[in-house]
C-alpha cells in the first residue's frame, strides 16, 4: 500500500543474513558480454542480431572488420510522454505482452531476493582508492549537484543484496567507437530491466550502445568478469522535467533471475523528513568512479510537482555520475525505489539540494517495462 511507513533500522537489521549459497554460475558465462553485431550501415537495418565470438563460431567476425563492434548496437530510441505510458498501462496490452511477475500477479512492484544472497541494511565500508584520473561524463549534465559539508559518503563492498543491484552504466554514443563516451549509474528493477535517468540516455544517436555491470568494483563486478549485459533498448521521458528525468532499459542476458531487483512505489508525503532513504551509485568525485560510495538514513524533504513527474529534494551528497543512482527504504521487508537521482537545483532563495525523480511518472513506466519486458 502506498501509505505503508518505511521500515525502522532495528526491523531492517533483524533481516540481514549471511550468504546462504553459492554465486549463479550463468553470471559467469562469458556469453553474457563478449557478444559481437554489425553496425546499422553494414547490415542494413537496425542491428540487433548478435552472436557470441567463441573459438569454434563459424560465424565468427573477421579480425579488423570495422563493421563489426562488440556489443550489441541500439538503433534510435523514439522517447514517450508520461501521459502516453499511463494511457498504455490502462488499456489492452500489447499482443504477446505479460503484466505478471515471477509470482503470477498483475502489475507487481514487490522486490525479488534469491535464496542464496546475503542480505544487508548497510553493505561493509570499503577503503578508498587512491585516484588515477578524474574522469567527467561528457554528456550532458542536467543541473550542477552537491556535496554538503560535512560529508557523509562512504565507499562500500556491493556484495551483498540489494547493493548487488546497483551498478555502473557505460554509454557509447557511437557504438563503433573504443571508449565510452559517458557513464552512469543504474540498477535492477525486474528479471531485464534496469532503471536510470532519461540524461543518460544516448538520445538522438542512430548507433549507440550500453553496458550494464551489476557490483561494479574496481574494473569489473564482484561477481566476476563476465557479469554484465549489454542493452537492447531503451525507454524514457525526454525532453523532461527534473521531475520526470527517468529511464528503462533492457539487458539481453536476465540478470534479476540471478541478482534479484528493488520493488518500487509512488512517494508519499507522509514520509517527509523520516531518517530511512539510501543513495548508492558511482560519483566521478570518489576513485574516478571505480568504486560505489553511498549517502545513508537521511530524509526526503520536500516533494514538489514538476512535469508529469514529482522532484524529491534532499541535502544527501552526490556528483556527476551518480545520475540515475536510486533512491529507497525498506517496506516490509523489501527495498522500495521510490526515486532515480536526477542532479541538484540553485534556486534563487532557495538553499541548495539535490534533486530525484518519482511520482507516478516513474512507476507507470517501471509496470511497463515490467509487462513488456519479462
Amino acid at each position: 500500500m502506498p501509505n505503508d511507513r518505511p521500515d525502522s533500522l532495528d526491523l531492517v537489521l533483524a533481516r540481514s543474513r549471511p550468504q546462504q549459497g553459492e554465486v549463479p554460475a550463468e553470471l559467469g558465462d562469458p556469453r553474457n558480454h563478449l557478444v559481437f553485431d554489425r553496425l546499422p550501415s553494414a547490415a542494413g537495418g537496425s542491428g540487433g542480431a548478435a552472436t557470441l565470438l567463441t573459438e569454434d563460431s563459424g560465424g565468427r567476425p573477421a579480425v579488423g572488420d570495422r563493421d563489426t563492434v562488440l556489443g550489441i548496437v541500439v538503433g534510435a530510441v523514439e522517447p514517450v510522454t508520461p501521459e502516453a505510458v499511463a494511457a498504455e498501462l490502462a488499456g489492452p496490452q500489447p499482443a504477446g505482452a505479460s503484466g505478471t511477475d515471477r509470482k503470477g500477479t498483475d502489475r507487481d512492484s514487490s522486490a525479488y531476493i534469491p535464496e542464496w544472497t546475503a542480505v544487508s541494511a548497510t553493505p561493509a565500508l570499503a577503503p578508498r582508492a587512491e585516484r588515477t584520473r578524474l574522469v567527467r561524463r561528457n554528456g550532458r549534465r542536467v543541473r550542477p549537484e552537491w556535496v554538503f559539508p560535512p560529508e557523509d559518503r562512504s565507499a562500500y563492498y556491493p556484495n551483498t543484496y540489494p547493493f548487488s543491484l546497483v551498478g555502473r552504466l557505460f554509454v557509447w554514443w557511437d557504438a563503433s567507437q573504443p571508449n565510452w563516451s559517458w557513464w552512469g549509474t543504474a540498477s535492477l528493477l525486474h528479471t531485464r530491466t534496469i532503471m536510470t535517468a532519461s540524461h543518460v540516455v544516448p538520445w538522438g544517436s542512430a548507433n549507440w550502445k550500453a553496458l550494464f555491470v551489476p557490483a561494479y568494483y574496481d574494473g569489473s563486478s564482484v561477481h566476476g568478469t563476465w557479469a554484465s549485459s549489454w542493452v537492447t533498448n531503451a525507454r524514457g521521458y525526454n525532453p523532461h522535467a527534473q521531475g520526470d528525468d527517468m529511464a528503462v532499459m533492457r539487458l539481453a542476458v536476465p540478470l534479476g533471475s540471478s541478482l534479484g531487483w528493488f520493488g518500487f512505489r509512488t512517494y508519499s508525503s507522509s514520509w517527509q523528513n523520516l531518517n530511512v532513504w539510501t543513495l548508492p551509485g558511482y560519483p566521478h568525485d570518489k576513485d574516478s568512479g571505480n568504486r560505489p560510495w553511498l549517502h545513508l538514513n537521511f530524509p526526503i524533504t520536500d516533494d514538489d510537482n514538476d512535469g508529469a513527474g514529482v522532484e524529491l529534494e534532499y541535502r544527501a551528497d552526490t556528483e556527476s555520475g551518480q545520475s540515475g543512482s536510486p533512491v529507497f527504504a525498506w517496506f516490509s521487508g523489501s527495498p522500495d525505489v521510490v526515486g532515480t537521482h536526477s542532479g541538484g537545483e540553485d534556486n534563487f532563495g532557495e538553499p541548495r539540494q539535490n534533486v530525484a525523480a518519482g511520482g507516478n511518472a516513474l512507476t507507470n513506466l517501471l509496470h511497463w517495462a515490467r509487462a513488456n519486458w519479462p
